[in-house]
């Protein structure tokens, strides 16, 4: 017996279906975050009753380097990213305030165990090149992440249930997937960050067929990225735009001069001690939104001294994290326990907060045999708000307990792909907001490149396998507080810090609302409009 998941309308946008609608889907609470974002932007977001047509956007972002990539499955960083979300779609996503919605599925059905999935996908939907978008499109598209030739990031969060072979299309609008094990979540995982659907055959994305609302243009690697309008886009009347310029300016006080001077139009992760300079602006407006995002720290769990817990565990309560919220990110963020998702409904928010306490973070260490002679490694860069500011406050509070920290600091366009990273023992990382099934398929899942501190637990990997295979909401949540339970006594990562998602724009830009997603509204332009 098939157990069928329809799709709805979205009242706020015809043009996109909305949330998957089965009611255990909607209660288990879906929306992740929603109800977070902020006023503060919310106006300048409102779209004109009769948007104008025309233009190019100019955007500045950060993090992009020599290896950037238009490869929508590899991430290179943030630019590469923002680009993607213009040229390509995912079966299924998140809206604004992170509920999931169909894209480009029409609905999920599964058969009694949950073992085996149908998705029948949207009819008439085009390529950049005019050709139909198919089921086999999408069959393909898995296939290629689940062929580890590739190096696709989500190819350790789909290899563990399927098999590139289990993947068909039945006909021109149906998918039929076989998963090893029963799997509750598939719908969730499609809308994955990597999850991007690409034509079939494609192996060569130096000019990227996508169907999103822009297409492909011009690329300079590592600098500029020009697309222009989709005029078969899906959405009638949109998007309003002529084109897209992505600008890539590393340095965050260079990307306010530029918007300043008016060489760009908006600009991604504002650092949050350059907001006032915004504020005070009368013809810029702060585009804010509060959100799972982090900056944090990570310990290489292979490396000394991070190979014994209890000096992890010290690293933890040395932070002082309301110092580090209130200096690195200037205030525009909350604390964090040393997991990723709050925004997750089932984030484990029945963990104690993790308390600055200096005196029992020096016990630990001298307990692992270091008495106030241990002296490491921080490899860092300014490639995300508030990440050399937070490196630079974390080593002077580690000399409370006894610990040097010399920071190596390299330029943000080769922090990601420098020699240093996952090679020092202690580094710097930028994660955006992400379910807990997302990030434990990206940050914690064996074998995943972006798994960075190479944490790994077999209890750990037990109770999220057991998650994954039920269909029942309470008791999926109390699996995943048990392994969030590990990775709170046990894993690598730092987070002292959840913080906002900070962007700014002139005052010409329209209908670009907050997300709390991503920056610049989870990087989607379509309803976005210069006026005057």
């Amino acid at each position: 017996m098939l157990r069928k998941i329809s799709a709805q309308k979205n009242p706020a946008n015809p043009g996109r279906e909305l949330s998957i609608g089965r009611r255990s889907f909607v209660q288990g609470g879906l929306a992740l975050g929603a109800g977070l974002l902020l006023a503060q932007g919310a106006a300048f977001g409102a779209q004109a009753a009769a948007p104008s047509r025309g233009g190019v956007l100019r955007i500045g972002l950060g993090a992009a380097g020599s290896k950037s990539s238009l490869n929508p499955f590899i991430s290179t960083g943030e630019m590469d990213f923002a680009v993607a979300q213009s040229l390509f779609d995912r079966l299924t996503d998140f809206d604004a305030t992170g509920k999931l919605y169909n894209s480009l599925a029409e609905d999920f059905s599964h058969n009694e165990d949950g073992s085996i999935w149908t998705i029948r996908i949207r009819d008439g939907v085009l390529w950049h090149d005019g050709s139909p978008f198919t089921a086999q499109d999408v069959a393909y598209s898995l296939a290629y992440i689940l062929t580890p030739e590739n190096k696709a990031d989500a190819y350790a969060t789909l290899s563990p249930f399927m098999q590139k072979d289990d993947v068909r299309a039945l006909d021109a609008t149906t998918v039929e997937i076989k998963l090893n094990a029963p799997y509750a979540l598939l719908p969730q995982i499609m809308a994955s960050k990597v999850m991007f659907l690409v034509k079939d055959g494609t192996r060569d994305f130096s000019a990227p067929i996508g169907t999103g609302p822009f297409k492909f243009t011009h690329w300079t690697q590592g600098e500029r990225v020009s697309l222009a309008r989709n005029e078969s886009f899906r959405t009638p009347g949109q998007p309003y735009l002529d084109g897209l310029e992505f600008i890539a300016i590393n340095d965050a006080m260079s990307r306010v001069n530029a918007l300043m001077a008016g060489q760009v139009d908006v600009i991604a992760q504002l650092d949050g001690s350059l907001a006032p300079i915004v504020e005070a602006n009368p013809a810029l407006h702060l585009i804010r939104s509060e959100s799972g995002a982090t900056t944090d720290q990570f310990m290489m769990v292979n490396k000394a001294p991070f190979q014994d817990v209890r000096v992890r565990q010290a690293f933890r309560l040395m932070v002082d994290r309301p110092q580090l919220v209130s200096n690195a990110l200037a205030g525009y963020g909350r604390i964090g326990n040393d997991l990723h998702s709050i925004t997750d409904p089932d984030y484990a928010a029945e963990l104690p907060q993790r308390a600055h306490d200096p005196d029992q973070g020096r016990a630990l260490l001298k307990a692992a045999g270091y008495d106030s002679d241990l002296r490491l490694e921080l490899y860092t860069a300014d490639a995300a708000p508030g990440m050399l500011a937070s490196s630079t406050l974390i080593a002077n509070q580690a000399k409370q307990i006894g610990v040097t920290i010399d920071l190596t600091v390299v330029p943000p366009d080769s922090y990601y792909s420098g020699p240093q990273f996952k090679n020092a023992p202690m580094a710097s990382s930028d994660w955006g907001q992400h379910t807990l099934e997302s990030v434990f398929g990206q940050a914690y899942a064996r074998g995943a490149y972006w798994n960075e501190p190479d944490w790994t637990s077999d209890a750990f990997d037990g109770w999220v396998a057991k998650s994954r295979t039920t269909f029942d909401e309470t008791l999926r949540k109390q699996y995943l507080f048990e392994a969030q339970k590990i990775l709170w006594n046990e894993g690598g990562y730092l987070i002292w810090g959840f913080r906002d998602l900070l962007d700014a724009a002139s005052a010409k830009v329209a209908g670009l609302a907050p997300s709390n997603q991503r920056n610049l509204g989870y990087y989607r332009f379509e309803g976005v409009s210069l006026e005057g």
